[in-house]
């Protein structure tokens, strides 16, 4: 990662808000797709990561259509930008995918400027359609709710068998309504041209405005009754005989037709006509909507489009709209990447076969539809497997990765105060991490600077968090530790836990055979297991994410002794014996399979996991171990824990013989977090959980959970 000259910055170099610049880092562009509608074009472009096999990224940026040229020019920056001496046979490989009318409008000026680039034709529809049912399905947080009571309330990713049908409603230019009831089957079932042109055509004449974003950020400081007729103007109260409140908007610029209009023109503010004008707008979209959804049976509303910019005061109208004329049985949906259906979908179009593939998203690097908007979105990172759910999820519907949804002010305070104070020990152990890995090309200066840059990087993420809680999704313990996570990758540093799991690991093999000599002693089977949950638990007491933990290691404090005896056993929640009972019972048929989601490196994987697993091995069982593709503070990976299942294969041979035959197995679970989501695991671990029929979640905070599978 090149972070020289990296700073975090509020201008807007291109169309949309950048918060950290990197200026100097390049990656190699591969594929790119545009969307050229009357208002905006939108580019979306993948760009590989060096080094990394089947890596690269997702990266969205947008221009205004009266100004294609520098759209254009920007991807053949892109094109130009790539590493290669041959730049004329890299510009033979480029197909640009290209949808929206002008796709056909603006074809020869890429042709033109492009020269030696293939510019491919996509349908509109389609490529919507196709980037929406991508966007609500792979990416978590993509689609919410608002209001102004309920500000951003995220929707849980749907299951596939209950995605559709729905209704898109695209709010361009104009409107397009369509119907859709499959992944490749839909329909245009309405439409009406009034829409994004309209309100932007109309407040570029009435208004001192020059763009779109200004014209919304006008109308929050708008007061509409100042131009706009209501009931109460009309009746001077309610009028409850039919339902309709004296602050209901009775005609939209109804009060600046007077018979003295002409002596009145320089009253009326550019503020209260650009509420005006989008509250008609608005309510017009929404009423249509409704409508349409009632005639076709439809629940589900989503809203895409560029008009909507994650501006509060339009979409909490539209939810009013919906809301009200479905009284209170139907939702507006909004996406985070609402403008980029069409790209997002022309670009899939470069791959027709079945995705091998997922995105998780990055928000090292944040980017917000306009300056003033309340969201944003990420860069989409390609997984290195295809992530689907856990097969075993009884209701992908009811579950919830997050146990803590930090909701409340003192929470959220709770949670990025601690993150905060510990930015400084990361940043230490960082610099201890490169320094120890001894690598000559990287300077000490340099090495201080990426720190560096990674606390103010770190910083700025949570001062925006404090502002503005659900920016990024919904805000979560999980969320905040990914996006730690995530800013010490961005700036070099993917490991840094790495001498500390090394050394953990060593110390815990040498204690590991006096621990299984000890299992093995143990004649009863129940105290056997007693015991192995016993250091389990123990083992988890080992976790560098908890802070107070965190200390008793540096201090020395904890051992495994002594964490045995500070693991607390609540009885409510202590179901030891029924899963003894289980285990041993005679009247039910002998478990055959189990997998287990590890955690930490250390005694918790050596002394606690791997005597568990041998012990189940030991009955017949097969047992596969469910570990973090990719680092997380010191959560055991892959390629880890492989290697720590090989060293213990050497001085066992009971482990030999399972790892040998594959009755024992490590598989990854597709993951960097520190935090386990079976609605994202790999599908190789998905696959090979099809028949277990034991399984185990060793989770933070000394917790043991089983599921018996029937």
């Amino acid at each position: 990662m090149n972070v020289t000259g990296a700073k975090i910055c509020d201008e807007k170099p291109y169309p949309e808000t950048r918060d950290i610049v990197l200026p100097n880092q390049t990656s190699l562009v591969s594929q790119i797709a545009v969307d050229i509608g009357g208002s905006l074009a939108k580019v979306v472009y993948f760009s590989k990561r060096q080094n990394i096999h089947n890596g690269g990224r997702l990266n969205f940026i947008k221009f205004e259509t009266e100004k294609i040229d520098e759209c254009i020019d920007f991807i053949e920056n892109l094109i130009a930008a790539r590493n290669d001496p041959d730049q004329s046979n890299l510009k033979k490989k480029i197909v640009i995918k290209a949808t929206g009318g002008g796709a056909h409008k603006f074809y020869d000026s890429f042709t033109k400027k492009l020269k030696g680039v293939k510019v491919e034709k996509e349908d509109e529809m389609e490529c919507l359609i196709t980037g929406l049912n991508f966007l609500i399905a792979e990416i978590p947080n993509e689609v919410f709710t608002y209001s102004e009571n309920d500000p951003m309330c995220f929707v849980d990713t749907p299951n596939p068998a209950n995605m559709f049908p729905y209704m898109l409603v695209n709010i361009g230019s104009g409107v397009s309504i369509l119907k859709v009831t499959k992944p490749d089957k839909f329909e245009r079932i309405s439409g009406t041209s009034l829409g994004g042109g309209t309100l932007w055509g109309l407040l570029s004449l009435l208004t001192g405005a020059k763009s779109f974003d200004e014209m919304l950020e006008l109308s929050k400081n708008g007061d509409n009754t100042n131009v706009d007729m209501l009931v109460g103007d009309i009746y001077g109260s309610d009028y409850n005989k039919i339902g309709l409140k004296s602050t209901t908007i009775a005609s939209s610029m109804g009060k600046v037709f007077k018979k003295n209009i002409r002596q009145n023109v320089g009253n009326f503010k550019s503020e209260d006509i650009s509420k005006s004008l989008l509250y008609m707008v608005s309510n017009n979209i929404g009423q249509i909507a409704y409508l349409n959804a009632q005639a076709h049976g439809l629940k589900r509303i989503y809203f895409g489009g560029c008009f909507i910019r994650g501006h509060p005061i339009t979409m909490n109208t539209l939810s009013y709209a919906i809301n009200y004329w479905s009284q209170g049985t139907m939702n507006a949906l909004f996406l985070r990447h609402e403008g980029y259906l069409g790209a997002v979908g022309a670009f899939l179009k470069h791959r027709t076969k079945q995705r091998s593939y997922s995105f998780s998203e990055i928000f090292t690097v944040p980017q917000m539809i306009t300056e003033n908007s309340i969201n944003a979105y990420g860069i989409l990172e390609r997984t290195a497997t295809r992530l689907v759910p856990f097969p075993k999820l009884e209701d992908l519907d009811k579950y919830h990765p997050d146990t803590l949804q930090l909701t409340e002010p003192t929470a959220q305070k709770y949670w990025i105060d601690i993150l905060e104070k510990n930015i400084q020990s990361l940043v230490e152990l960082a610099i201890e991490w490169t320094s120890d890995n001894k690598n000559g090309e990287q300077s000490q200066d340099d090495v201080q600077h990426r720190a560096s840059s990674f606390d103010t990087l770190f910083r700025s993420h949570l001062t925006r968090l404090r502002d503005q809680p659900n920016m990024y999704g919904a805000l979560t313990v999980r969320s905040l530790l990914d996006l730690r996570e995530q800013c010490l990758h961005e700036l070099g540093f993917p490991d840094i836990f790495a001498n500390v799991k090394e050394k953990e690991n060593k110390s815990a093999l040498l204690r590991l055979p006096e621990l299984l000599k000890k299992v093995d002693s143990l004649q009863s089977l129940e105290d056997k297991i007693e015991l192995l949950i016993d250091n389990m638990l123990a083992g988890n007491m080992f976790d560098w994410g908890s802070s107070q933990v965190l200390e008793m290691l540096k201090s020395g404090e904890l051992t495994f002794e002594t964490a045995s005896e500070k693991v607390n056993k609540p009885e409510h929640f202590n179901h030891t014996r029924k899963f003894i009972e289980r285990i041993v019972s005679k009247n039910k048929p002998p478990l055959k399979k189990a997998v287990i989601f590890v955690d930490n490196s250390g005694a918790d994987i050596v002394l606690g996991v791997i005597p568990f697993a041998r012990f189940l091995v030991s009955l017949g069982m097969d047992v596969i171990l469910a570990v973090n593709s990719n680092p997380a503070i010191n959560d055991i990976t892959f390629e880890e824990l492989s290697e720590v299942v090989t060293s213990i294969a050497k001085m066992d041979h009971l482990i030999a013989a399972a790892w040998a035959s594959k009755k024992l197995s490590v598989y990854e679970t597709g993951s960097a977090s520190l935090c386990l989501d079976l609605r994202r695991i790999s599908e190789n671990l998905a696959e090979a959980c099809q028949d277990v029929d034991l399984v185990i979640l060793e989770v933070f905070n000394n917790t043991f959970i089983y599921s018996f599978i029937y």
